[in-house]
């Protein structure tokens, strides 16, 4: 990873991947993509977290969920209640979709 934080806190990196990464995402709760569609959920619901919510769409995606089914995950989420997170879904979904073209 590469930013400012990371300039900042070096060992945010480190944190990041032995725990989030090693610890949490190793669990044998939820498969892959049942829990990529529960962390593009919470972060959409998340103003600021663009880039991340951006960042796990593509890898959504590159686990074999389609735009389809992220399309819809976000109308789910617009109409259970949080219409700010099912636009910020349509907006990344968009982001992501230029960037690959």
């Amino acid at each position: 990873m590469r930013g400012a934080l990371f300039e900042f806190a070096p060992a945010a990196d480190t944190f990041l991947k032995t725990h989030l990464f090693g610890d949490i995402f190793e669990r044998d709760n939820l498969d892959w993509r049942s829990r990529e569609l529960a962390t593009v959920s919470m972060l959409a619901t998340l103003a600021g977290a663009e880039s991340q919510l951006q960042s796990h769409l593509r890898i959504s995606m590159n686990i074999g969920i389609t735009k389809g089914q992220l399309t819809q995950l976000g109308q789910v989420l617009e109409q259970g209640g949080a219409p700010d997170a099912g636009t910020r879904m349509r907006a990344a979904l968009a982001q992501v979709d230029a960037a690959a073209k």
